[in-house]
């Protein structure tokens, strides 16, 4: 039997719903927080990262960036402002991006400090994205 169900929403739609999962690692701000049974009840801020699901059937693995992770009884429901599937990751569309951000950032000088965190979150995501798509292989 699992200890938790898992929902992960964005703002476009439903990622995952109740997904029976043993164990989660969660990317937070304050780093990655691993979520066992009986873990206590919480509300913490997402970081950009990699949300793994672990179950006696497999990995489950999503992309997630920024948002809340709440964690209430046995219930684990992420509010992302974008999140994906590992098996959804466009790897090219995610390369293009990465190279786009690191275009953008190299000459950080003319950038406003706006647009730069701007370019550094895109860079973020599209690492994480490229990462997940390797696992997916």
């Amino acid at each position: 039997m699992s200890n938790y169900k898992l929902d992960i929403f964005t703002p476009s739609g439903v990622v995952v719903h109740q997904l029976a999962c043993d164990e989660l690692y969660v990317p937070t701000k304050m780093g990655e927080m691993n979520v066992l049974k009986d873990h206590t009840h919480l509300i913490t801020e997402l970081d950009s990262g990699m949300l793994t699901a672990k179950s006696s059937s497999g990995d489950r693995h999503f992309a997630v960036h920024s948002g809340l992770c709440k964690i209430l009884g046995s219930q684990v429901t992420i509010l992302s402002s974008t999140s994906e599937k590992a098996e959804e990751i466009d790897i090219e569309r995610a390369k293009a991006a990465k190279a786009k951000a690191e275009s953008r950032l190299k000459d950080s000088d003319a950038l406003t400090d706006v647009d730069y965190i701007k370019f550094q979150q895109k860079l973020n995501r599209a690492n994480v994205r490229l990462k997940l798509a390797d696992l997916n292989k």
